[in-house]
């Protein structure tokens, strides 16, 4: 059975939220739960993520909304939401309005130049898996990469959300080597290297992976580096460990896995 989050895992969320169901009690759950996760931190110093694996129909977009609705009445101003279509900020905006936060300003990555003084110095960038991988320039100087250019505007020391929707179009991370040190065959794809990164270079951040399909095998959730499922504190030192030890048990392992997330 799951822990019951503390008192303060629900404050700052508006109480006619509550009363009037605008947030359904799982949503509610998931909203605590994430912040519960958010007040520890990992081996590495680096801040304990949240993993949304709620089905189809339970409203995970509305889940990510309170989440920043809370953290942004906590004094937390900027966010990064990745999805999969411009289309989903349209969603985005309406659920943080039902949820009493539409003063929040949310810009599309895609419509903004490459330099981090056109994004908003408060408020949730919206940005798709795609555009994340957007650049200019390079033949005659260094090209300009929406990589760069949110690393830019996140530092220093960012703390926001670091939401990523529909997470399983980051599942293809490849470990650099073996459990024998040595190099492996497969290749990283740039996306899943990138949201890599992104977490890599903001340990403070409020990470939060959301997919319905995020753990459909293990080798997935190789991205999914913020949930503390390996790492010096645990029995697997890397992912390599994790998966050698786990990886030959098939949905049995995997189940397990969800019950120790629950947990």
């Amino acid at each position: 059975k799951a822990p019951k989050p503390p008192d303060d895992c629900l404050e700052d969320i508006a109480s006619n939220v509550v009363s009037e169901g605008k947030l359904s009690n799982l949503q509610l759950e998931a909203v605590a739960y994430a912040n519960m996760c958010f007040g520890k931190n990992l081996e590495d110093g680096s801040r304990r993520g949240f993993f949304i694996g709620d089905g189809a129909g339970i409203g995970k977009g509305r889940e990510l909304a309170g989440i920043v609705a809370q953290q942004w009445a906590r004094g937390v101003r900027k966010h990064l939401w990745i999805s999969v279509s411009n289309d989903l900020m349209c969603d985005a905006e309406r659920d943080l309005r039902d949820l009493g936060s539409g003063n929040i300003p949310v810009q599309l990555l895609g419509k903004a130049s490459y330099s981090a003084k056109d994004l908003p110095k408060q408020g949730v960038v919206f940005a798709t898996y795609a555009s994340l991988l957007g650049k200019k320039g390079g033949k005659t100087s260094k090209p300009q990469t929406r990589l760069d250019q949110l690393l830019e505007w996140a530092s220093p020391g960012f703390e926001g959300g670091l939401l990523f929707d529909e997470s399983h179009k980051a599942k293809n991370l490849a470990p650099e080597k073996n459990e024998k040190g040595k190099p492996t065959a497969k290749k990283s794809s740039k996306m899943a290297l990138t949201c890599q990164k992104l977490q890599a270079d903001c340990p403070r951040s409020r990470v939060v992976y959301c997919s319905a399909t995020g753990a459909s095998s293990l080798q997935n959730m190789a991205y999914m580096e913020r949930l503390g499922l390996w790492g010096a504190h645990t029995a697997f030192p890397d992912f390599n460990a994790f998966d050698k030890a786990i990886g030959g048990g098939g949905v049995g392992a995997m189940e397990l896995i969800a019950l120790d997330l629950k947990r």
